[in-house]
């Protein structure tokens, strides 16, 4: 980990941050956000917001405020190995390999990617001390099924590396299934008390959330994991490029 001394600088003015505070409080209260889940729908119903036919949700600012005020600014992230265990948040820098990559290069040649490739970087992502992360998804291994590729992975992950890792978020089970493999190694009541893995969940766009996206974050969200969760158009992945 690198601690940051950098100075921090305000890009905006007052009077421009007061123009984003009320465009995004005008978004989320007179457009709402569409949530694929029934599950995701009853949960804000429950807490006392607005939710039309389309399952579109037309959220309360001050709600949305509320609820982001619980999230810790700071913790840590546990690894296999302790003395490899990472803090999230403050001035710690905490360094990760490339997220998602669907082809590896071997000199002039570009060609997918396979559960070698994966494995060795991997071992590359433990071996190098810039890395405090073995990362996730390495690289896509395609010529392993795709309904237990995940469990090829995180298998991966564990065994190859003592680093804190990220976890599967294609879908419910299989980030439940990275949870109870996750257990295995630190124990239940280990992960829930101190998280092991972080995870990343995109949108389909800042107004849509997935069904698969949500039905992984609210595994992850049960078992105390915290999780990245990205509000910005990926090329190529939710958006054309």
């Amino acid at each position: 980990m690198i601690v940051n001394t950098l100075p921090r600088y305000e890009i905006l003015s007052e009077e421009e941050v007061a123009v984003l505070d009320a465009g995004w409080r005008r978004i989320v209260s007179e457009l709402g956000v569409a949530f694929s889940s029934d599950e995701a729908v009853a949960a804000f119903r429950g807490a006392g917001q607005l939710v039309d036919d389309e399952r579109v949700v037309k959220l309360d600012p001050d709600f949305l405020l509320e609820q982001v005020a619980k999230a810790p600014r700071e913790f840590d992230l546990q690894a296999r190995n302790p003395d490899r265990s990472v803090h999230i948040g403050g001035d710690t820098m905490v360094f990760s390999p490339v997220y998602g990559s669907p082809f590896v290069r071997e000199g002039p040649t570009r060609r997918e990617a396979t559960l070698d490739d994966y494995r060795n970087f991997a071992r590359l992502s433990q071996s190098l001390p810039q890395l405090d992360s073995v990362g996730g998804t390495l690289c896509e291994p395609n010529d392993v099924p795709l309904d237990s590729r995940h469990l090829d992975m995180v298998y991966t992950l564990l065994t190859e590396s003592d680093k804190p890792f990220m976890g599967s978020v294609t879908s419910g089970p299989n980030a439940a299934d990275t949870i109870a493999m996750a257990e295995l190694v630190f124990g239940r009541e280990s992960i829930e008390r101190t998280p092991c893995v972080i995870s990343i969940v995109n949108v389909n766009s800042p107004l849509l959330y997935d069904d698969r996206m949500l039905a992984a974050l609210f595994e992850y969200a049960r078992a105390n994991q915290p999780l990245f969760v990205t509000p910005f158009l990926l090329l190529g992945a939710m958006s054309p490029v």
